[in-house]
């Protein structure tokens, strides 16, 4: 059964049960209040007699009495506060409800109430307190025309009421779900809109906040398939060229029976050599989305010292100097921070001229640590500027084996993973420049 169906049966059933039960409950509890409420006539009973007797005297009320039981067929007797009858009324006493039997008198017998019920009335006014024992016959309890049709249709009102209530707080709870539910479909295949949700988010309860959340994780997963495939194409693109060289290569070495000293297997070693610089790289990036390893406490500065040192081993005709301390504890992942900082610095360093100085400082700013790396290289244009960071992109003009374009990729994501940010600009006395914020604590 559909949610729907069910949390609309449970809703109708538990408010007829309530009310049903509530019915039942003032049925046994106050019958005599019920049976006045459905007949106009008998409301008003005790006030009227009462009101005729001390009036217009007991005669009146006789006459008054002997009416009601022609056109209402109601008998009734009235006692003072002492029991004692004021009236002969029209409702006979009983044999066994009197102390001593009933002088016999001629003519035939009074006339006994029929089945009915008999009810008994305690009615004070400014003079006196008053008891009415009234006998109301069965035909006169239910009347076609009062009280079964009016409740019956007092019934039938309610229960329309609650199913159309029923309805409405059911599609309520369930149409943001259904909503939740299409989205997550549309997810499954990669087609995901955020304006399907839109109505959903704006909602101010669990539902609405369900469906934020749903929203914010839903974009970041579509974000990342969104990467993932534009990554597949990107790869299936750059592996294409190495393999057609090394397939051209193994062709020409097999037919001419190369030495093994031929610049020919130099050249497909070099092939091979790009090859696993590109899958290593791929597999960089797939670490960095991943994030199943766990994050651990590290000194910024002995980080960045240490791939500082590293840079100044590899890059000996260059000047590398590094200026400032954070002084700052990092919650992280150190390798990656690493990797990224080394990725950087080798950036500078290819396109750093011969004798070239690439300076490195770092200071810290309202609890962030700011890293700048300047080189003496060429720079960037600034159209292309936005796009460094992004996977296999290459600045036109660069060297065929200046790399694949991830190295700024990884490094922009192990500094979006830290929390902080990784932006570019071009230095004012020449080449670029690169700026990193570090938060304290991660995000």
């Amino acid at each position: 059964m559909r949610l729907f169906w069910k949390v609309f049966a449970v809703l109708w059933l538990a408010t007829l049960l309530v009310g049903g039960s509530g019915f039942l409950v003032s049925r046994a509890l106050q019958q005599d209040w019920l049976l006045l409420q459905l007949n106009p006539e008998l409301r008003d009973f005790a006030a009227q007699l009462t009101t005729v007797y001390e009036q217009d005297g007991a005669a009146a009320a006789q006459v008054w009495l002997e009416a009601q039981r022609r056109e209402n067929h109601l008998r009734a007797r009235l006692f003072d506060a002492a029991g004692d009858s004021l009236l002969p009324g029209t409702l006979p006493r009983l044999p066994r409800f009197q102390a001593e039997p009933p002088p016999s008198r001629p003519g035939p017998p009074p006339e006994l109430p029929g089945r009915g019920r008999l009810i008994q009335l305690a009615w004070n006014t400014d003079q006196a307190s008053y008891i009415v024992t009234l006998h109301v016959p069965a035909p006169t309890l239910w009347r076609s025309q009062r009280a079964p049709v009016a409740m019956l249709l007092n019934i039938g009102l309610a229960l329309t009421l609650l199913t159309l209530l029923s309805l409405v707080l059911s599609r309520y709870l369930t149409r943001p779900l259904r909503e939740l539910g299409s989205a997550a479909q549309s997810l499954a295949k990669g087609e995901f809109k955020a304006a399907s949700l839109q109505k959903t988010a704006e909602r101010r309860d669990e539902i609405g906040e369900l469906a934020r959340r749903f929203e914010s994780m839903a974009e970041q997963v579509q974000s990342l398939l969104d990467s993932q495939q534009q990554l597949l194409r990107d790869v299936s693109h750059e592996l294409r060229s190495p393999l057609a060289r090394l397939r051209v290569g193994l062709a020409l070495g097999s037919q001419k029976n190369l030495p093994q000293d031929d610049p020919l297997w130099q050249r497909l070693d070099r092939e091979c050599d790009r090859l696993d610089q590109l899958i290593d790289g791929i597999l960089t990036l797939s670490r960095l989305d991943t994030q199943r390893e766990p994050a651990s406490q590290f000194e910024l500065d002995g980080v960045l010292m240490q791939v500082v040192e590293d840079a100044r081993f590899s890059a000996p005709d260059l000047t590398l100097t590094l200026t400032g301390k954070s002084q700052l504890t990092l919650t992280g992942w150190p390798d990656q921070l690493a990797a990224a900082f080394d990725n950087l610095l080798r950036n500078a360093v290819r396109f750093s001229p011969e004798q070239g100085q690439i300076d490195i400082s770092v200071h810290r700013e309202a609890g962030m640590a700011l890293i700048r790396i300047d080189d003496q290289g060429p720079g960037v244009a600034a159209e292309w500027l936005g796009k460094l960071g992004e996977p296999f992109v290459r600045v036109p003009g660069q060297r065929a084996d200046s790399g694949y374009g991830l190295g700024l990729t990884i490094a922009r994501r192990a500094v979006a993973r830290h929390g902080g940010r990784l932006s570019f600009s071009n230095n004012p006395a020449g080449g670029l420049r690169v700026d990193i914020s570090l938060p304290t604590a991660r995000r």
